[in-house]
């Protein structure tokens, strides 16, 4: 019994190891936001269960400073990872050591711990995304991202139906995402970037 308690111990440490935090020095290393294109003639992906209709394609680079993996959730087979992707002054160390972001129930909170609150609307630079990998590759990868860890993607904001007409709408509003929402995002390309300088 002690070998089985020790062996759960060393797997639950490495477990929390690899899932620690990324941290940069203070500063902005996210300048610009995500480009968003409207798709005017949209080509729809179905699968066996649903329909997904791309709306935006989506591209940039963002800092991801909350995480979540779903095990039980009702949509885990459609996205069972969430990422809060940030750029601009929520890419900042300095701010964001002043915050507690986390995500909870498919949305995300913001709390600050320490004053004082800077200036500006936090949510501006900010898009919760319910990933959708394109492919199984995809799918790892964004199992293995990190909290505060830099990506570059490409993909889509989609809207989803179910063969018996539940939708799920990715709220948009004058071809930005909605502030404050979630979206549906398919990513079909995904890169994980070490240096932050890149």
């Amino acid at each position: 019994m002690k070998h089985i308690f020790l062996i759960i111990v060393l797997i639950c440490c490495y477990f929390l190891w690899e899932q620690r935090p990324v941290r940069y020095g203070g500063g902005i290393i996210v300048e610009s936001k995500p480009m968003v294109t409207h798709i005017a003639f949209p080509n729809s992906i179905e699968t066996d269960n649903y329909i997904i209709t791309p709306r935006y394609q989506i591209e940039g680079k963002v800092r991801v400073i909350a995480n979540k993996r779903y095990w039980f959730d009702d949509m885990r087979h459609v996205s069972s990872v969430d990422l809060l992707l940030a750029w601009d002054r929520m890419s900042d160390e300095d701010l964001l050591r002043r915050m507690l972001v986390k995500i909870d129930d498919r949305s995300y909170h913001v709390q600050m711990t320490k004053p004082p609150f800077q200036r500006g609307n936090i949510h501006d630079n900010l898009i919760m995304a319910h990933t959708i990998p394109a492919t199984e590759r995809i799918q790892d990868k964004l199992k293995s991202i990190r909290r505060g860890q830099l990506i570059h993607f490409t993909g889509y904001i989609v809207d989803i139906e179910n063969r018996i007409g539940n939708e799920w709408i990715s709220p948009v509003r004058d071809h930005w995402p909605q502030q404050r929402s979630s979206q549906w995002v398919w990513f079909e390309d995904l890169e994980i970037i070490e240096d932050p300088v890149k």
